[in-house]
């Protein structure tokens, strides 16, 4: 069995790509799509990864609804997909060769936003926190990523989730964390949700 052990090599500058899009109009992220979408399709390809992978490899892939990296180890290999089995939660999927990270690379992304946490940098129980409306610092793991918001589950003060925009969140350092995850600081304005208590609502952001 082949394990992934040699250190993360270095990948393609995803913060670079991610300011020269932030220029790019939509007819630009449209033909760029296209091209994407043809060098990810392209047989010769999609055949060097396979020829690169063995049965018991142990190696990592990229969940897209985490936002992250996650170790497995490839069961079989199909004539487009590889049954995998994630070895952080044992379930069995069929993924494309492409969402296969075979060289390790380095998939953390450095971007810097004016405001608050790049959604792009952040993944499912990374821990960020905020501060409400009444001063009250609040932190939290990370477990949903969506399009204008983050879903935290927070136990400080008291055990609840939220809902915050991007722009109200804060990093925590794991030195700073302590026991607890750590206290935060971010100014901005929390209301709560009318439809469920133990939900809350940052910049009017609807809570499912």
């Amino acid at each position: 069995m082949s394990n992934q052990t040699s250190p993360a090599k270095p990948s393609l500058d995803f913060g670079q790509i991610l300011e020269a899009l932030e220029h790019a109009s939509a007819f630009d992220l449209y033909r760029l799509e296209n091209i994407i979408r043809n060098e990810l399709s392209s047989p010769a390809r999609m055949m060097r990864v396979k020829r690169s992978l063995t049965i018991g490899q142990q190696l990592s892939y990229f969940d897209c609804t985490s936002n992250s990296v996650r170790p497995c180890e490839v069961l079989k290999l199909k004539q487009k997909k590889a049954t995998i089995r994630d070895l952080s939660d044992g379930k069995t999927w069929n993924v494309d060769f492409c969402m296969l990270n075979l060289d390790g690379a380095d998939s953390k992304i450095h971007h810097e936003v004016d405001r608050g946490l790049s959604r792009h940098t952040l993944s499912t129980g990374d821990v960020v926190g905020f501060r409400d409306k009444r001063g009250i610092e609040h932190h939290g793991k990370v477990v949903r990523l969506n399009d204008k918001t983050v879903t935290l589950q927070c136990r400080h003060p008291r055990d609840e989730q939220w809902r915050v925009a991007y722009s109200m969140l804060y990093r925590v350092l794991e030195g700073e964390a302590g026991s607890d995850a750590g206290d935060l600081m971010l100014s901005g304005d929390a209301s709560p949700s009318a439809t469920n208590a133990s939900m809350k609502t940052i910049e009017g952001t609807v809570v499912e």
